[in-house]
Formats: structure tokens, sequence, C-alpha cells
């Protein structure tokens, strides 16, 4: 889903083992071509000797050569050594995410409608700008998961959307549409519908009512993640 290519994420060996690694999906987002780094792993008794540097002086030249144009990744804020070690790369903040769970309480319908639809890579291209979703979260990766797509009519007007796994309660994205003051609250009561408990990752920290409007519904705001960026 995340459009890892394998070709062109690396490892690093010491004896014939298997130390340290990053995975790489490359795609074009915003414009750019991207390696996302999606995972990256150091066996413990070799961390501190900087192979995740090591790996990316390896790997920059290729991925030049294949038109790749930056990379990117995510951490957690609190992960400052590994913060450092990304800033000894080259990288550089450029965004922070909070990320959300808890349990939706439901409440009576207020008249809205909930259209279910299967998401498909027509509405990746039409819904809202998504440089504002990390990677894993924008529309090219979704259509590549088990997501559905729900709008919130009140009215006769679209008023909110949200994309989610239904089994497991995630969401990848949600946006209210309608200026009313209530919207959130509809759309929220529309997901408690459908999963109690939901988690919610990488809402961007600019989005003060979004993140706001799910604090009042009562998610935890349980972990803080930077995106970093890096152009090559």
């Amino acid at each position: 889903m995340a459009k890892v290519s394998y070709n062109l994420s690396y490892g690093a060996f010491y004896q014939g083992e298997l130390v340290g690694f990053v995975l790489n999906a490359v795609d074009e987002r915003q414009g750019f071509q991207t390696a996302f780094n999606a995972c990256t792993g150091v066996l413990p008794k070799h961390r501190g000797k900087k192979i995740v540097k090591t790996i990316y002086e390896h790997a920059i030249p290729i991925l030049r050569t294949h038109g790749v144009e930056r990379c990117s990744l995510e951490v957690i804020t609190k992960n400052q050594r590994a913060v450092r070690a990304y800033r000894s790369v080259g990288f550089d903040i450029k965004k922070k995410y909070k990320c959300f769970r808890g349990t939706l309480v439901p409440s009576q319908s207020e008249g809205y409608e909930v259209i279910e639809k299967n998401y498909n890579r027509e509405m990746a291209t039409q819904i809202l700008d998504q440089h504002w979703y990390s990677w894993e979260n924008q529309g090219p990766s979704l259509i590549g998961g088990n997501f559905k797509y729900f709008e919130i009519v009140f009215n006769g007007e679209l008023e909110s959307y949200f994309i989610m796994a239904k089994e497991s309660g995630y969401v990848a994205q949600l946006e209210v549409i309608s200026a009313s003051p209530e919207a959130w609250g509809r759309m929220l009561n529309a997901l408690s519908q459908i999963s109690s408990f939901i988690k919610i990752n990488n809402i961007d920290d600019r989005l003060h009512s979004k993140i706001i409007s799910l604090q009042n519904a009562g998610l935890e705001n349980h972990l803080d993640q930077f995106e970093m960026e890096m152009p090559i």
C-alpha cells in the first residue's frame, strides 16, 4: 500500500549479517518524485555506528539516477536520537503531526445521511489537496488498501467526508466542507456508528479547528511525529 520499491531499498551487512536497513517507497507526490522511508531498522548492538547515514550515502546517488528528487520520512518527536541522526544525513523538519485514538460515544442521528462508496483512483484525484496528509494517508497510497469513502449529507448538501478501514477503525482522512459549527459533531457521530474505537494518525498541527474538534470528542493525542525532508 505504501508503494515500497524493494529494488531501491537497502541493507547494511556486517560479517554476512543484516544489521540495518531502509525500505524506500517511491512515487510522485506534490509534483516531486519522492523516496519515502517507510521503515528503518538497526540491530541494537550496532546502533551509534552511523549505519543509517552510511546507507543514505550509498543510496542517494542511485536514487538520483532513478529520477528521485527528494527523500522524506516520519519520526516520533520524542525520539531525539533518531531526529539528530536524520539531521546529520541532511533531513530538515517540515511538518509536525498529531496522532489520536479513543472511543467515540454515539448519539441519536440528527437527520443527516451517510453515503458509503468504494474508494477508488478517481476519488484520489478529486478530493481535497493531499499535501495536508502524510504519505500513507494520501490518496495514491489509500487506493492500495481496503478503505471506504463516506459522505455526510445534511439538508441536501455534502457537509463532510471521511475515509476509513471499517474493520480496524483506522481513519485515514476526514474533512469538514461546511462552515456549520455542528458539522464536526455530525461527522464524528457518523464515525461512531461504524466503529466506536478509532485511530487517526498524522493530523497536521496547523489544522487547529480539526485538532480541537477531535479533542472535544474525547480522543487522546497519544503521539506526535515530525515529517522530515531532504532534497537530493
